[in-house]
């Protein structure tokens, strides 16, 4: 299976087809139940000098040559871009905006060195930017709050969620 072992690992064409031979293999499964197969772009801490490509590249091979979908996560965008100094929006407009099936927000942690993708904070305004920008991309669609530890209160949870809102140009003029 095409997993973060992989997908964080060294950006080439070798790796591509490690992965997209795996996601191929899952298309009997999606074929069989009838559902769609979508992957998540990672976070990542460490780069590799002998990368052939940028994260984004190649994301953007393994689901063409796989024909699957992206669940785009904008905080892992962010993370790894402040890890690795690139600008994210080159992130976001990279993707293929057509193989977007979800979109995942989340806070993070930041420590002296290095940003790690917790999901125990709220969402910082950097990435309701980024966020923002997706959305512009790619449309309406389904969007998901991770927020796995220090958790708070259901109501607080759920404002947070109600966020999201505010960048769907429909649901803006709403609210």
């Amino acid at each position: 299976m095409c997993s973060s072992r992989f997908l964080s690992g060294i950006a080439s064409s070798s790796m591509v087809c490690r992965c997209t031979s795996a996601l191929q293999s899952l298309s009997k499964v999606r074929d069989f139940l009838e559902i769609p197969i979508a992957v998540e772009n990672v976070s990542s801490y460490a780069e590799f000098h002998v990368s052939e490509m940028t994260e984004w590249e190649f994301l953007t091979e393994v689901v063409e040559s796989a024909d699957c979908g992206i669940l785009l996560d904008v905080n892992n965008i962010y993370v790894s871009s402040r890890n690795h100094n690139f600008d994210p929006d080159d992130y976001v407009d990279g993707v293929p905006a057509e193989r977007v099936a979800q979109i995942h927000i989340a806070g993070h942690s930041k420590f002296e060195k290095y940003i790690l993708d917790t999901h125990d904070h709220p969402v910082i305004d950097p990435v309701w930017k980024l966020y923002a920008r997706a959305v512009e991309l790619v449309g309406r669609t389904a969007t998901l709050l991770e927020w796995d530890d220090n958790i708070p209160s259901f109501a607080e949870v759920h404002n947070e969620a109600l966020k999201a809102n505010r960048f769907i140009p429909e649901m803006a003029v709403a609210s």
